[in-house]
């Protein structure tokens, strides 16, 4: 089979790259001037703008990378959207939004988790089951054991259940 060295094929098999490089570029630029309001403070004593401003340079990276070097699989057009999966993220975000608190860090986590993870159609059940777990044992390890901060693990809608 002949390569093809059509330019216009080639063009239309970029364009989604570039467009998603640019949103990248443009979020990332949005988010770095807003931090630079902040103070920065230094890297063993970080001001309330490192992380954004670092988060930032790192999307932007990203976006100049993906705009750059990124190619789409076919020029074809794309095939329906993943509306599960987009909907399953959506409804997860507003239920970490609304019930942290109540819940605490390891049930929201864990809920969170294991929507985000069935919203791929490659997952099963028991795998989004074992990705949500391994995610409550990953933040319960970085933020109550490592960071020490006082999160609830178990929110007070557990009653007397309820651990910090």
């Amino acid at each position: 089979m002949a390569a093809n060295n059509n330019p216009q094929a080639e063009r239309a098999r970029t364009r989604p790259d570039l467009v998603a490089g640019a949103v990248f570029i443009a979020i990332a630029s949005a988010f770095g001037w807003g931090a630079t309001r902040y103070e920065m403070g230094q890297l063993v004593a970080m001001g309330p703008g490192f992380v954004p401003l670092s988060l930032s340079i790192m999307l932007g990276i990203l976006g100049i990378a993906l705009a750059a070097f990124g190619r789409s699989e076919s020029a074809d057009a794309p095939g329906s959207a993943p509306w599960r999966g987009g909907a399953l993220v959506c409804i997860s975000l507003v239920l970490f939004g609304a019930y942290s608190r109540d819940l605490g860090l390891l049930p929201i986590v864990f809920l969170c988790g294991f929507l985000t993870a069935l919203a791929s159609p490659q997952n099963s059940v028991v795998s989004a089951l074992s990705i949500a777990a391994a995610l409550s044992l990953l933040c319960w390890l970085v933020f109550k054991v490592g960071l020490g901060l006082s999160l609830p693990l178990i929110g007070p809608v557990f009653g007397s259940y309820q651990i910090y």
